[in-house]
């Protein structure tokens, strides 16, 4: 795959912008998946809209990782998500620094 992803390309006069994205999780491209992800990018920043998976697990932190390490590669600066837990909801967001692993704690 890709290092390094371009948010924005230019094809004669028009300019295409990644402004949405669906992240599928599978060993093979066209397998059948285990998770799926929705990430709507706004600016220098990624949200995270939505998280499904085939036995109704969270996020991982390997598979937000994952994630972590694609809006890097595409030159964002933060992922945002709400999570809802025990009914109530609360919104994160992580910075995306360089070369450095974050400091994060995803909670089950």
């Amino acid at each position: 795959m890709n290092k390094s992803i371009t948010r924005i390309a230019k094809m004669d006069d028009w300019f295409f912008e990644v402004k949405m994205v669906r992240a599928i999780k599978s060993k093979n491209y066209g397998d059948p998946y285990s998770a799926i992800a929705q990430l709507t990018a706004s600016g220098e920043q990624m949200h995270i809209d939505s998280h499904l998976s085939v036995k109704d697990e969270e996020l991982s932190k390997d598979d937000f990782m994952t994630i972590y390490k694609f809006c890097e590669s595409m030159g964002m600066k933060s992922i945002s998500y709400d999570r809802i837990k025990n009914g109530f909801r609360t919104s994160k967001q992580v910075d995306i620094s360089e070369n450095h692993q974050p400091n994060i704690r995803l909670v089950k």
